[in-house]
């Protein structure tokens, strides 16, 4: 017998089946163990409920079957119940690169607060009304916002230019014309594979999170910009993430044969 769950939520609800399908369907056994305030809603949900199974008719020798609606191969099963929970959900395109790159967790959540545009810089908090620096911090020419701290401006792309250069990936740094970091994040991810491509990420990840720190220093501690400061803080801090367990970074900094 096939039993449409269009009233899944009423049947929870109102209804205890007896074990299967077959015995509540006798003589309608399941109005009579209708439990509950009959509220509009419910009552409204058993009227559509007699109408859909008035019609029914017990075949006592076939098996009872559940068919699942939101499964490809129309079997219920667990994983498909839970997929159903994610329907009209929107994806998260840059998830991958994050969290699945090796880096520290707090880096990576960084990297997921620059995609969602929620890190304080000057622009967002001008945006709240708060008090902020009218330009940035670091090239003292135009207005602070977390793509032109990254990688829009010269300081960022003469950093990364240099940072890439130490492990041959100059070709990778952020241009002139690069919309915002994200998208240099993708291009660069996408030009390369395998474990080139983990390590790269890692890099980038390392470089997003030297130049925000090093923005911080700045604006907190009073320290002057400096990109041969960032790069050796960089640099060390990409020796201990390899000493971590960074493969992919590992494999970027290892050493060319006879070099």
């Amino acid at each position: 017998m096939f039993v449409l769950y269009s009233f899944k939520h009423y049947l929870l609800s109102c209804v205890s089946i007896y074990g299967n399908w077959s015995m509540s369907l006798t003589n309608r056994v399941w109005i009579s163990d209708i439990q509950g305030a009959l509220t509009v809603g419910v009552i409204v949900d058993y009227l559509h409920l007699w109408d859909l199974l008035s019609d029914v008719q017990l075949q006592p020798e076939v098996e009872d079957r559940h068919i699942g609606r939101l499964a490809s191969h129309g079997q219920y099963s667990a994983k498909s119940a839970y997929e159903s929970l994610f329907l009209g959900s929107t994806l998260f395109e840059p998830w991958e690169r994050i969290w699945k790159t090796w880096a520290p967790p707090k880096c990576r959540f960084f990297v997921w607060l620059i995609a969602h545009n929620k890190c304080w810089t000057a622009e967002r908090l001008a945006r709240r009304g708060l008090p902020h620096p009218e330009r940035c911090p670091l090239c003292d020419q135009k207005a602070e916002t977390i793509d032109h701290l990254l990688g829009l401006y010269v300081f960022a792309r003469e950093f990364w230019f240099r940072f890439f250069t130490q492990v041959r990936l100059q070709s990778l740094s952020p241009q002139p014309t690069e919309i915002s970091f994200h998208d240099w994040l993708e291009r660069a991810s996408d030009t390369t594979s395998g474990l080139i491509r983990q390590g790269t990420n890692s890099l980038i990840i390392l470089g997003a999170w030297t130049l925000w720190t090093h923005r911080n220093r700045c604006v907190f501690d009073g320290a002057a910009p400096s990109i041969a400061g960032a790069l050796v803080i960089a640099e060390e801090e990409q020796r201990l993430w390899s000493m971590a367990g960074a493969r992919g970074l590992s494999l970027l900094t290892a050493p060319t044969p006879g070099g």
